[in-house]
């Protein structure tokens, strides 16, 4: 197969992830006005399960094939057979589950939403497979053709049941159909079938470059989503909702860019990781370019969140619009962190990512389930926030002996957009209060015009020769 640049991997890429993340984001968003907060809140819970699940089969095993220089038939074989079994045992184990977290949370729902979630398992585990193998090609525009298709389809079933009544079984629905679709799919054209060439030694190398990262995929799980545990375990169903809709429209924002990010990344450092110095000016050109574009993102989140709720849902979602704007900061740690974890794992350590995980995990457990018990959903969404933002030094300070000089790297790497962004920020503040009592529509649009136009102009009188650099750089990487 023929390699894509990076940068048009990065934009079939970025078409990939930002399809799933804006259709299910729009998924919640339509059926949610309709089904309200409770529903989805309990819904919330059962996605809980199954994401716990799916951990075992994206971006574990299957990344043993994009980090490996050279993989064959028996590779490939050995890695499908491997995640398939582990999707169908995941599959049973979920089902199973569905009464003891039907009980744990008070949702009796749970009792059949969640079998019906577990027949995705062995899907997703088709999936991986083939999404590792073409990722490893840089073939990302065969996945967002993909992933288009099936978001579309689970899109208007889940819109069509929810105006028939269906409740959270339209969101199960969504969930069912675009996973069945996007293995269907993604099998006839990659145009490579399984076969039976599985082997104990290729399945020794892939299991022992994929337990590191299945270890840290589920150490990430907790890291990830302790918030709407702790919320699901001592608050209402609702305040899951109103807390899971400010996570999911966040999430959206840091999965569909630096998730992609790390997605293109991760081949990209593959390929030269027996060469330091071009890894390192690499590593230095990917995080000033996440920074220019990473910090505003998240900061206009942040400073737009009332009116992006207002806009989008109705009055009883209001409450997540300060949730919004506290746990949006918290992608700007994300971005950095999501390409060191690339880095680090394209040297062939993905033991240290789990070993700061860890701590990572250890401190958001000891933050966030005191803090839903006796502060609620605000506290939450802080402790969040603080836990996030220590956690970017704290993975510096672990993969610095593996990537010489990456303190200096990262804390540099933003300086041009910080000036920036402070300004934009300031712009749509103003704007704000100029524009106060209008309707929540036209706040966000003249919020985001002014943001548009501050930060480019602020960025440029700020750092326009570095600025043109790093793009340039990134342009011509392949």
């Amino acid at each position: 197969m023929k390699r894509q640049g990076t940068l048009g991997s990065a934009g079939w890429s970025a078409l990939d992830y930002w399809t799933q993340q804006i259709a299910a984001l729009l998924v919640f968003i339509v059926v949610g006005n309709i089904i309200g907060p409770a529903a989805v809140g309990v819904m919330t819970m059962g996605l809980l399960a199954m994401t716990l699940m799916m951990t075992l089969l994206l971006d574990g095993f299957s990344d043993a094939l994009i980090q490996r220089e050279t993989i064959d038939a028996e590779h490939f074989d050995t890695t499908f057979w491997i995640l398939l079994g582990l999707g169908t045992l995941a599959g049973f184990a979920l089902a199973a589950s569905a009464w003891p977290l039907a009980a744990l949370f008070a949702a009796p729902s749970l009792r059949h939403v969640m079998p019906l979630l577990a027949i995705c398992l062995p899907f997703v585990a088709i999936t991986a497979t083939y999404h590792g193998l073409l990722q490893r090609e840089l073939q990302f525009r065969t996945l967002a053709i993909r992933t288009l298709i099936s978001q579309v389809f689970g899109f208007a079933t889940a819109v069509v049941l929810s105006r028939r009544g269906f409740g959270a079984d339209s969101l199960v629905a969504y969930y069912l159909v675009a996973r069945i679709l996007e293995a269907v799919l993604v099998m006839p054209v990659s145009g490579i079938w399984p076969g039976l060439q599985v082997s104990r030694t290729a399945a020794a190398s892939i299991v022992a470059f994929g337990r590191h990262r299945v270890g840290n995929q589920l150490l990430g799980f907790v890291v990830m989503q302790v918030d709407r545990f702790s919320a699901g375990l001592f608050l209402s169903a609702a305040s899951v909702g109103f807390y899971s809709l400010a996570e999911r429209i966040s999430s959206a924002m840091i999965n569909g860019f630096s998730g992609v990010v790390g997605r293109v990344a991760f081949p990209v450092f593959s390929a030269r990781q027996t060469d330091t110095k071009a890894f390192l000016e690499t590593l230095r050109d990917f995080l000033s370019g996440v920074a220019i574009i990473a910090l505003p993102v998240f900061v206009g989140l942040a400073v737009t969140s009332r009116e992006i709720v207002g806009t989008l849902l109705n009055a009883r979602w209001a409450p997540s619009a300060p949730l919004l704007a506290i746990v949006a900061l918290s992608g700007i740690a994300h971005s950095s962190n999501y390409l060191l974890t690339a880095a680090i794992n394209a040297r062939g350590r993905p033991d240290i990512p789990v070993r700061y995980s860890v701590v990572i995990m250890a401190a958001r457990l000891a933050c966030s389930l005191p803090a839903a018990w006796l502060g609620g959903l605000v506290a939450i969404a802080w402790a969040n926030l603080v836990v996030t933002s220590l956690s970017a030094p704290l993975v510096v300070a672990f993969v610095r002996v593996q990537i010489p000089g990456v303190g200096r790297i990262v804390a540099t790497a933003a300086l041009p957009a910080v000036g920036a962004v402070l300004v934009m920020a300031i712009a749509t503040l103003l704007v704000g209060m100029l524009l106060a009592g209008q309707p929540f529509a036209i706040l966000l649009v003249a919020k985001i015009a002014a943001g548009m136009i501050v930060y480019p102009a602020a960025l440029y009188l700020l750092a326009p020769k570095d600025l043109i650099r790093r793009a340039a750089s990134l342009v011509r990487r392949r």
